[in-house]
C-alpha cells in the first residue's frame, strides 16, 4: 500500500512543478525557493493553486453525472467514459478523467503554501496574510473532501512533498482518510479556527475583492474562495453517523446562509401555455438567470464558488469539456493588440472569445429518470390574484427548470435533447460552480431533516423558511366520537398537552383535512429538543424574509410583492402555498411515498422527506456534478438508520433508462441488471486507487 502513495507523490511532485513554472496562463505563477512572507509572494502562489483545481474542475461534473442517474450515455460515447458510467472499474491513467494525482497536486501546492507562509507578518496593526491562508486550507479541505467521495479511503498528508525522504517516513497506514474520519483530521488541522477569517481581497481600491480577467470577461475574485462553514456542513453530512453528525452540518449551513449569504430572492422559471392551437407548454426565465447557472454573469446572485476558465489556449486551461460532452462543440477566437500603457515595447493583451455549436453526436443525454422526475410537479401560474380570488392556471407534468435544464434540437428532423447547463444555444458559460445558494439550502433540508425535524426541511422546499412561513407549535388534537341527540357516531375533536409542529398556520384547516382522510396529521415533534436545536431553526429574524421554497423555482409563482407581514404572504404568495396543498403538500406526498401520517414511524417520515428531497436535487442541482456522490451519501444514511439504501441505490441508478407511461407513450423498462448487480456491493461506488508501484 505504501509503493501506491509513493506514485502519488511522485507525480504531485511532478505535476507541481510543472504548475509552478509554467507561463502559459493567468494563474501562472514562478515560486522558486521563496518565503511567502509577502502579499506579492503569496498572491502569486494562491493563483497557481487555482490553477491546480483547474485541472479537476471538469472531471467534478463529468464523474458527478455520468454515474448517476439523470443522464445516459448515447451511441457517440467513449469507451473510457462508457466504462466509468456503468462501473467497470476502470484503472488510474486510463484517462484524463482518472488521474488522482491531479487532486494531490492541488494538495501538495497547498501544503507547500501552509508550510512557508508566515502568517504572524503584521502590516498596518493586522496578520495580513491570515485571509489567504484561511484559504488556502479551505481549498485542501475541500480537495480532500472530493477525494474520498469518489475514492473512499486516500491518504492524508499535510507536509509538503519536496523528495523521498517525506515519503519514506510517512506513515501510510496510520493516515488513511474515509468518510468515518475526514472531519476530525480537518478540524484537528485547525480548519474550523478560519470560520470567521476574512477573504482576501484582490484589485483596485475602488474594488472589495478585485477581479480576474480570463481573456473575455472579469471574474471576481470573491467567487473562487470556498465558504469555510459550508465544508465544514459537508464533511459532518458526509459522515452522517449520530444525529449529532447532522446537528453540526445544520448549524455550520445555517450559519453560512445567515451570516455570509444574505439570503435573496430566488429565481424563478416562467411556464406558459402556448396559445396556437397545441397543448404543449414553453419555458423561460423571468427575473434572474437561473438557467445560466454556470455564466459569470449570474454568478453573484446564485454562485457562491466557483472554478474560472480561460477563454482560449493561450490564456490558460478553458473548461470547455463539460459542454462538449454534453453535445455543444467549442471553438476559440484569439485576438492580441498591444496595450498603450505598458512600459515594455511590444507588449501584446491577448482576448478571445468561446463560441459553441450544437452537435447531435452528444456523448450523454438527459435520462429517462430525469424526464420522468420533471413529469411527476405541476407547474401553477396564479393571474389575478387578490387576498380572497387566487386564479390558478396549472399545467400538469411539468416543472419549469426542465425547460431551462433542457435544450431540445432538431437535426434533420429528429430531436435530440442536450443538458444546457454548461452552454446554450451559441453561449458558453466559462465557470464551474462549485456552491452556489440553492445547493446549500437543500443540504440544509437534508441535515435538518435527519437531525429529527422533517416538517422543517420540507418547509424549505415548499414555501421558504422564514417568521411567516415556519412550521408552528401547535395543540394537538385528536378524533374521537359522540352520539348526537339522534344517536348517530359524529367526530369530536379533543385537545391534549401534547404540542406538535404544524406545517401551516390554519389549524380549522388542518382538522378539517385530518377528519376527512388521515386522522392526527402529524408526528410528534419534542419540543424541548426544539428549543434545544434553536441554534440552526431560529427563522425569526428578518434577514430570512426574502427567502422563498427551492420547489417553487420551478414550479411557478404567484403574489411575491404581498406584504410580507399579511396572510396573503403566507398563503398566497408562493406556488407552493395554501391554495395550491393539493400538489405540493407535506401529506400528499409523503402519501406518494408509501407514508401515511399519523400511522408512520419518525423514521419512515424522515426516511420518505429525505426521498422528496433527493427529488428536488435532481429538480434543482441537475447535471452540475453533485448527483453520484449525493446519491451514495442518502444511502449511506439510509442504511445508518435501518433502511437497505444500498438497494435503493442500486435500484435507482439500474433505472435511470426506465421510463413511465405517459399519455400515449408506453411505459419504458431500461433497467440495466449489471449495474444493479455491480452496486450491490459498495466496493463499486468508488474509484480504485493506482495499485503499481514505482521502484
Amino acid at each position: 500500500m505504501k509503493h501506491i502513495f509513493k506514485h502519488i507523490a511522485i507525480a504531485s511532485i511532478v505535476a507541481s512543478g510543472i504548475a509552478f513554472t509554467s507561463c502559459e496562463d493567468m494563474m501562472t505563477v514562478d515560486t522558486g525557493d521563496k518565503a511567502y512572507i509577502n502579499a506579492n509572494d503569496t498572491l502569486y502562489s494562491y493563483l497557481g493553486i487555482m490553477r491546480s483545481m483547474q485541472d479537476v474542475a471538469e472531471r467534478q461534473v463529468i464523474l458527478g453525472e455520468i454515474r448517476g442517474d439523470l443522464v445516459s450515455s448515447t451511441a457517440f460515447v467513449t469507451d473510457t467514459l462508457h466504462a466509468i458510467s456503468n462501473f467497470e472499474d476502470p484503472k488510474d491513467q486510463t484517462c484524463s478523467m482518472l488521474q488522482v494525482s491531479d487532486y494531490y497536486n492541488v494538495i501538495n501546492n497547498c501544503n507547500f503554501y501552509i508550510h512557508n507562509c508566515d502568517t504572524s507578518a503584521i502590516k498596518s496593526n493586522s496578520q495580513f496574510m491570515l485571509p489567504e491562508y484561511a484559504q488556502v486550507k479551505a481549498i485542501r479541505a475541500w480537495a480532500y473532501l472530493q477525494l474520498v467521495k469518489n475514492y473512499g479511503k486516500v491518504p492524508f498528508i499535510t507536509e509538503p512533498v519536496t523528495n523521498l525522504d517525506v515519503i519514506n517516513n510517512f506513515d501510510y497506514q496510520a493516515n488513511l482518510v474515509s468518510k468515518d474520519n475526514l472531519v476530525d483530521r480537518i478540524i484537528e488541522d485547525g480548519l474550523l479556527h478560519f470560520v470567521d477569517t476574512r477573504y482576501p481581497q484582490y484589485g483596485t481600491p475602488n474594488s472589495q475583492y478585485g477581479s480576474w480577467n480570463n481573456g473575455f470577461t472579469d471574474i471576481s475574485s470573491r467567487l473562487c474562495y470556498l465558504p469555510i462553514r459550508v465544508i465544514l456542513g459537508d464533511l459532518y453530512l458526509l459522515r452522517g453517523a449520530s444525529e449529532s453528525d447532522y446537528r453540526q452540518a445544520a448549524r455550520y449551513y445555517y450559519e453560512y446562509l445567515r451570516n455570509e449569504a444574505n439570503p435573496m430572492y430566488l429565481q424563478y422559471c416562467t411556464a406558459e401555455i402556448l396559445r396556437n392551437g397545441n397543448t404543449d407548454y414553453d419555458t423561460r426565465t423571468s427575473w434572474g438567470l437561473w438557467a445560466s447557472t454556470y455564466s459569470y454573469s449570474a454568478a453573484t446572485n446564485e454562485v457562491v464558488s466557483l472554478i474560472p476558465g480561460s477563454s482560449n489556449a493561450g490564456l490558460g486551461k478553458m473548461l470547455t469539456r463539460v459542454a462538449d460532452i454534453f453535445g455543444y462543440t467549442p471553438t476559440s477566437s484569439q485576438e492580441s493588440e498591444e496595450t498603450e500603457d505598458t512600459e515594455i515595447a511590444g507588449e501584446y493583451e491577448t482576448s478571445g472569445a468561446i463560441r459553441v455549436e450544437r452537435n447531435y453526436k452528444r456523448q450523454y443525454a438527459p435520462s429517462a429518470a430525469f424526464s420522468d422526475v420533471c413529469s411527476d410537479q405541476t407547474y401553477v401560474n396564479y393571474s389575478g390574484m387578490t387576498s380572497t380570488s387566487p386564479l390558478a392556471s396549472y399545467i400538469e407534468n411539468c416543472d419549469a427548470r426542465y425547460g431551462n435544464s433542457i435544450e431540445n434540437y432538431a437535426h434533420e428532423g429528429d430531436g435530440y435533447p442536450l443538458c444546457s447547463k454548461a452552454a446554450r444555444y451559441t453561449s458558453f458559460f466559462y465557470t464551474i460552480p462549485i456552491y452556489r445558494k440553492s445547493l446549500i439550502w437543500l443540504r440544509l433540508a437534508e441535515a435538518i431533516n435527519r437531525a429529527g425535524f422533517p416538517e422543517m426541511a420540507f418547509a424549505i422546499l415548499k414555501d421558504g423558511i422564514n417568521q411567516f412561513t415556519i412550521p408552528k407549535v401547535a395543540t394537538h388534537y385528536t378524533l374521537s366520537t359522540r352520539l348526537d341527540a339522534n344517536g348517530d357516531s359524529i367526530p369530536v375533536w379533543n385537545s391534549d398537552s401534547t404540542r406538535v409542529l404544524r406545517y401551516l398556520q390554519d389549524t380549522t384547516y388542518y382538522r378539517q383535512l385530518d377528519h376527512n382522510s388521515y386522522g392526527a396529521m402529524y408526528y410528534l415533534t419534542d419540543t424541548l429538543k426544539l428549543e434545544r436545536f434553536n441554534e440552526f431553526l431560529d427563522f425569526k429574524d428578518d434577514v430570512w424574509n426574502t427567502t422563498y421554497g427551492i420547489h417553487a423555482k420551478g414550479a411557478g409563482y404567484g403574489n411575491w410583492n404581498a406584504n410580507k407581514t399579511t396572510t396573503e404572504y403566507r398563503n398566497e404568495s408562493n406556488i407552493s402555498g395554501y391554495h395550491d396543498s393539493i400538489y405540493y403538500d407535506y401529506k400528499r406526498l409523503l402519501a406518494t411515498q408509501g407514508v401515511v401520517l399519523g400511522k408512520a414511524s419518525e423514521n419512515d417520515i424522515i426516511n420518505a422527506v429525505e426521498n422528496i428531497i433527493v427529488d428536488e436535487l435532481a429538480l434543482e442541482t441537475a447535471f452540475e456534478g453533485n448527483r453520484f456522490t449525493d446519491l451514495v451519501r442518502i444511502a449511506e444514511h439510509k442504511n445508518a438508520s435501518g433502511y437497505n439504501g444500498t438497494e435503493w441505490l442500486a435500484k435507482k441508478i439500474a433505472n435511470r433508462d426506465t421510463k413511465k407511461a405517459v399519455q400515449a407513450q408506453p411505459a419504458v423498462d431500461g433497467f440495466n441488471s449489471d449495474i444493479y448487480s455491480k452496486l450491490l456491493n459498495p466496493v463499486n461506488w468508488y474509484f480504485s486507487l493506482p495499485a503499481w508501484s514505482v521502484k
